[in-house]
Protein backbone atom coordinates (compact mmCIF):
# COMPACT_ATOMS: atom_id res chain seq x y z
CA UNK A 1 0.00 0.00 0.00
CA UNK A 2 0.94 3.54 -0.92
CA UNK A 3 0.23 5.72 2.47
CA UNK A 4 0.67 9.14 3.43
CA UNK A 5 3.96 9.62 4.35
CA UNK A 6 2.88 12.37 6.22
CA UNK A 7 0.77 11.33 8.45
CA UNK A 8 3.45 8.68 9.04
CA UNK A 9 5.99 10.97 10.27
CA UNK A 10 3.59 12.23 12.91
CA UNK A 11 3.30 8.73 13.98
CA UNK A 12 6.70 7.91 14.27
CA UNK A 13 7.68 11.46 15.53
CA UNK A 14 4.61 12.04 17.46
CA UNK A 15 4.40 15.18 19.62
CA UNK A 16 0.89 13.58 21.34
CA UNK A 17 0.34 10.33 22.75
CA UNK A 18 -2.90 8.52 24.16
CA UNK A 19 -2.46 5.00 25.15
CA UNK A 20 -5.51 2.82 25.02
CA UNK A 21 -6.48 -0.14 27.50
CA UNK A 22 -3.23 0.00 29.19
CA UNK A 23 -3.84 -2.10 32.76
CA UNK A 24 -2.18 -2.72 35.70
CA UNK A 25 -0.17 -3.49 38.02
CA UNK A 26 2.90 -2.24 35.85
CA UNK A 27 0.68 -0.38 33.19
CA UNK A 28 3.88 -0.94 30.90
CA UNK A 29 2.78 1.18 28.43
CA UNK A 30 2.45 4.69 30.33
CA UNK A 31 5.47 3.47 32.37
CA UNK A 32 7.26 2.93 29.24
CA UNK A 33 6.15 6.42 28.19
CA UNK A 34 6.68 8.46 31.48
CA UNK A 35 9.80 10.39 30.11
CA UNK A 36 8.44 11.17 27.06
CA UNK A 37 9.10 14.79 26.07
CA UNK A 38 5.37 15.18 24.68
CA UNK A 39 1.91 14.83 25.51
CA UNK A 40 1.20 11.87 27.28
CA UNK A 41 -2.72 10.89 27.66
CA UNK A 42 -4.41 7.77 28.78
CA UNK A 43 -7.90 5.90 27.83
CA UNK A 44 -9.42 3.42 30.34
CA UNK A 45 -12.73 2.83 31.02
CA UNK A 46 -12.56 0.01 33.86
CA UNK A 47 -13.15 1.62 37.08
CA UNK A 48 -10.79 -0.18 38.54
CA UNK A 49 -7.95 0.23 36.47
CA UNK A 50 -8.32 3.86 36.24
CA UNK A 51 -7.05 4.92 40.16
CA UNK A 52 -3.53 3.51 39.28
CA UNK A 53 -3.82 6.09 36.10
CA UNK A 54 -4.43 8.53 38.27
CA UNK A 55 -1.65 7.84 40.67
CA UNK A 56 0.99 8.42 37.55
CA UNK A 57 -0.92 11.65 37.19
CA UNK A 58 -1.50 10.81 33.81
CA UNK A 59 -4.51 12.44 32.51
CA UNK A 60 -7.11 9.75 31.41
CA UNK A 61 -10.30 10.01 28.97
CA UNK A 62 -13.24 7.52 28.48
CA UNK A 63 -12.76 7.90 24.56
CA UNK A 64 -9.93 9.22 22.29
CA UNK A 65 -12.84 11.75 20.63
CA UNK A 66 -12.29 13.41 24.44
CA UNK A 67 -8.52 14.04 24.36
CA UNK A 68 -7.68 17.76 24.00
CA UNK A 69 -5.82 18.70 20.97
CA UNK A 70 -4.53 16.95 18.21
CA UNK A 71 -2.90 13.36 18.44
CA UNK A 72 -0.68 12.21 16.79
CA UNK A 73 0.14 7.81 17.92
CA UNK A 74 -2.32 5.80 19.12
CA UNK A 75 -0.98 3.06 21.04
CA UNK A 76 -4.11 0.19 20.99
CA UNK A 77 -3.62 -2.33 24.09
CA UNK A 78 -7.71 -3.38 24.02
CA UNK A 79 -8.92 -7.06 23.44
CA UNK A 80 -9.15 -7.47 19.97
CA UNK A 81 -13.14 -7.20 19.82
CA UNK A 82 -12.78 -3.62 21.07
CA UNK A 83 -10.39 -2.41 18.67
CA UNK A 84 -12.59 -1.38 15.72
CA UNK A 85 -14.61 1.20 18.05
CA UNK A 86 -11.27 2.25 19.21
CA UNK A 87 -10.18 2.69 14.89
CA UNK A 88 -13.21 4.37 14.58
CA UNK A 89 -12.57 6.87 17.06
CA UNK A 90 -8.80 7.41 15.79
CA UNK A 91 -10.49 7.92 12.55
CA UNK A 92 -12.68 10.72 13.91
CA UNK A 93 -10.06 12.26 15.95
CA UNK A 94 -7.99 12.55 12.80
CA UNK A 95 -4.86 11.22 14.91
CA UNK A 96 -1.45 10.54 12.89
CA UNK A 97 -1.56 7.13 12.88
CA UNK A 98 -2.05 3.77 15.05
CA UNK A 99 0.40 1.65 16.63
CA UNK A 100 -1.88 -1.64 17.89
CA UNK A 101 -0.15 -4.22 20.21
CA UNK A 102 -3.48 -6.03 20.20
CA UNK A 103 -2.86 -9.81 18.78
CA UNK A 104 -5.10 -12.43 17.41
CA UNK A 105 -6.18 -11.60 14.30
CA UNK A 106 -5.86 -13.23 10.65
CA UNK A 107 -3.18 -15.26 12.08
CA UNK A 108 -5.42 -17.48 14.26
CA UNK A 109 -7.36 -18.71 11.52
CA UNK A 110 -10.38 -18.11 13.34
CA UNK A 111 -13.30 -16.39 11.23
CA UNK A 112 -14.46 -13.89 13.90
CA UNK A 113 -10.91 -12.58 14.14
CA UNK A 114 -10.36 -12.86 10.53
CA UNK A 115 -13.54 -10.61 10.21
CA UNK A 116 -12.37 -8.30 12.70
CA UNK A 117 -9.01 -7.60 10.61
CA UNK A 118 -11.03 -6.92 7.51
CA UNK A 119 -12.89 -4.75 9.60
CA UNK A 120 -10.12 -2.03 10.52
CA UNK A 121 -7.83 -2.91 7.84
CA UNK A 122 -10.74 -1.55 5.24
CA UNK A 123 -11.28 1.27 7.82
CA UNK A 124 -7.50 2.37 8.01
CA UNK A 125 -7.69 2.24 3.77
CA UNK A 126 -10.36 3.86 3.28
CA UNK A 127 -9.11 7.00 5.54
CA UNK A 128 -5.79 6.84 5.02
CA UNK A 129 -4.78 5.65 8.51
CA UNK A 130 -0.94 4.33 8.53
CA UNK A 131 -1.69 1.30 11.39
CA UNK A 132 1.23 0.18 12.36
CA UNK A 133 1.01 -3.73 13.38
CA UNK A 134 -1.47 -5.37 14.55
CA UNK A 135 0.62 -7.91 16.94
CA UNK A 136 3.60 -5.75 17.61
CA UNK A 137 5.49 -3.27 19.76
CA UNK A 138 5.32 -0.36 18.01
CA UNK A 139 7.32 2.64 17.68
CA UNK A 140 10.30 3.85 19.50
CA UNK A 141 11.84 6.76 19.28
CA UNK A 142 15.03 7.87 21.14
CA UNK A 143 15.38 11.08 20.84
CA UNK A 144 11.63 11.97 22.05
CA UNK A 145 11.50 9.00 24.46
CA UNK A 146 8.98 7.05 22.25
CA UNK A 147 9.25 3.01 23.57
CA UNK A 148 7.82 0.04 23.90
CA UNK A 149 10.91 -1.24 26.19
CA UNK A 150 11.83 0.38 29.53
CA UNK A 151 15.20 -0.18 29.18
CA UNK A 152 15.71 1.79 25.67
CA UNK A 153 17.49 4.64 25.98
CA UNK A 154 16.62 8.37 25.71
CA UNK A 155 18.55 11.42 23.99
CA UNK A 156 19.75 12.91 21.10
CA UNK A 157 21.86 11.66 18.31
CA UNK A 158 20.79 8.39 16.10
CA UNK A 159 23.37 5.85 14.36
CA UNK A 160 20.81 3.00 13.07
CA UNK A 161 16.94 2.62 12.57
CA UNK A 162 15.40 -0.56 12.68
CA UNK A 163 12.51 -2.39 10.99
CA UNK A 164 11.68 -5.42 12.70
CA UNK A 165 9.02 -7.91 12.30
CA UNK A 166 8.96 -9.20 15.47
CA UNK A 167 8.78 -7.28 18.54
CA UNK A 168 11.15 -9.45 20.37
CA UNK A 169 13.93 -9.14 18.15
CA UNK A 170 12.76 -5.00 17.56
CA UNK A 171 13.95 -4.85 21.81
CA UNK A 172 16.77 -7.28 21.57
CA UNK A 173 18.33 -5.33 18.40
CA UNK A 174 17.81 -2.14 20.22
CA UNK A 175 18.99 -2.95 23.85
CA UNK A 176 21.88 -5.29 21.83
CA UNK A 177 22.99 -2.22 19.81
CA UNK A 178 22.97 0.01 23.32
CA UNK A 179 25.19 -2.68 25.15
CA UNK A 180 27.92 -2.10 22.00
CA UNK A 181 27.76 1.77 22.16
CA UNK A 182 25.33 2.14 19.37
CA UNK A 183 22.74 4.55 19.89
CA UNK A 184 19.66 3.11 17.88
CA UNK A 185 17.30 6.21 17.02
CA UNK A 186 14.54 4.27 15.83
CA UNK A 187 12.83 1.15 16.21
CA UNK A 188 9.85 0.01 14.56
CA UNK A 189 7.90 -3.21 15.31
CA UNK A 190 5.59 -4.05 12.77
CA UNK A 191 3.92 -7.24 13.63
CA UNK A 192 1.24 -8.50 10.75
CA UNK A 193 1.81 -5.33 9.08
CA UNK A 194 -1.70 -5.37 7.03
CA UNK A 195 -1.63 -1.76 6.41
CA UNK A 196 1.48 -0.30 6.68
CA UNK A 197 3.80 -2.68 5.13
CA UNK A 198 8.08 -2.96 5.02
CA UNK A 199 7.70 -0.98 1.42
CA UNK A 200 6.00 1.74 3.25
CA UNK A 201 8.94 1.95 5.72
CA UNK A 202 11.61 1.21 4.10
CA UNK A 203 10.31 4.41 1.66
CA UNK A 204 9.68 6.19 4.65
CA UNK A 205 13.76 5.32 5.81
CA UNK A 206 15.28 6.77 2.66
CA UNK A 207 15.05 10.33 3.72
CA UNK A 208 15.00 9.89 7.74
CA UNK A 209 18.01 11.42 9.35
CA UNK A 210 17.32 9.19 12.66
CA UNK A 211 18.23 5.99 10.35
CA UNK A 212 21.60 6.79 8.54
CA UNK A 213 22.44 3.00 8.80
CA UNK A 214 19.06 0.55 8.52
CA UNK A 215 18.90 -2.87 9.76
CA UNK A 216 15.67 -4.99 8.63
CA UNK A 217 14.74 -8.06 10.60
CA UNK A 218 11.62 -9.40 8.03
CA UNK A 219 10.38 -12.89 7.99
CA UNK A 220 8.47 -12.41 4.19
CA UNK A 221 7.59 -9.47 2.60
CA UNK A 222 3.56 -8.60 0.63
CA UNK A 223 4.87 -6.79 -2.08
CA UNK A 224 7.76 -8.42 -3.36
CA UNK A 225 8.75 -5.76 -6.71
CA UNK A 226 8.06 -2.75 -4.38
CA UNK A 227 10.22 -3.94 -1.70
CA UNK A 228 13.06 -4.49 -4.25
CA UNK A 229 12.25 -1.47 -5.33
CA UNK A 230 12.78 0.56 -2.75
CA UNK A 231 15.49 -1.37 -0.87
CA UNK A 232 17.52 -0.76 -4.31
CA UNK A 233 16.90 2.87 -4.16
CA UNK A 234 17.67 3.04 0.33
CA UNK A 235 20.92 1.18 -0.11
CA UNK A 236 22.64 3.51 -2.92
CA UNK A 237 21.96 6.22 -0.26
CA UNK A 238 22.68 4.39 3.25
CA UNK A 239 24.43 0.89 4.46
CA UNK A 240 21.80 -1.59 4.93
CA UNK A 241 21.40 -5.16 6.87
CA UNK A 242 18.84 -7.40 6.11
CA UNK A 243 18.10 -10.13 8.75
CA UNK A 244 16.14 -13.28 6.86
CA UNK A 245 14.00 -14.99 9.48
CA UNK A 246 11.17 -17.40 9.21
CA UNK A 247 13.27 -19.85 7.61
CA UNK A 248 12.40 -22.70 9.69
CA UNK A 249 8.97 -24.11 11.00
CA UNK A 250 9.94 -23.40 14.52
CA UNK A 251 11.06 -19.50 12.70
CA UNK A 252 7.80 -19.24 10.95
CA UNK A 253 5.76 -19.68 14.21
Amino acid sequence: MKIDNERLHRALNPRSVVVVGDKGPQYMWLTNMENFTGELYSVQVDPNEIPGIEEKQIPNFSSVAEVPGDVDLVICAVPRQVTPIIVGQAIEKKVGGISMFTSGFAETGEPEAIQLQEKIVSACLEDGMPLVGPNCMGVYNRELGVKFNAQQEQGAGSDVGVISQSGTHGIGISLGAQRLGIKVGRTISIGNAVVCNESDYLEYLIDDPASPIVVMYLEGVKEGRRFFEKLKELAAQKPTVIWRGGGTDAGAR
